[in-house]
């Protein structure tokens, strides 16, 4: 009998699904439009910007509303350049929108978020082309 995937492993399956997603939702031709700087940068300097960090907004990781097309150097020398980001958000996904994800998040900061087997598997397959 084959052995399950641990929940672990499944996040990890899911983050690159998502990821993968992502870039390919933010881009054009081979380029995308950095949420922090506006930059227009090739696709290969892009990664999956989260507005809401992982680490303190577990239940935001997948929201679409919260990841976006992000320069590397945004994203990890800048520590996501927030200003910027929280300029520019609001702009891209509307202000409704950046209000519902800002209520989402003060829930999952109160209450965090623990992935479950079945969350972890249906994100792989919406995302997952």
């Amino acid at each position: 009998m084959k052995k399950k995937p641990t929940i672990g492993k499944l996040l990890q399956k899911a983050q690159i699904v998502f990821n993968a997603w992502i870039r390919q939702r933010d881009s054009r031709d081979g380029y995308f439009e950095c949420i922090s700087s506006g930059k227009v940068l090739p696709v290969d300097q892009m990664n999956a910007g989260h507005y809401y960090p992982v680490s303190t907004h577990s239940g935001l990781r997948f929201d679409e509303d919260n990841v976006h097309g992000q320069s590397i150097y945004d994203n990890k020398f800048l520590h996501g350049n927030l200003i910027e980001y929280t300029e520019r958000l609001p702009h891209r996904i509307g202000q409704q929108r950046f209000f519902n994800l800002r209520q989402r998040a003060a829930n999952y900061k109160r209450n965090g978020h623990k992935w479950s087997r079945s969350e972890l598997l249906e994100i792989i397959e919406k995302y997952n082309p």
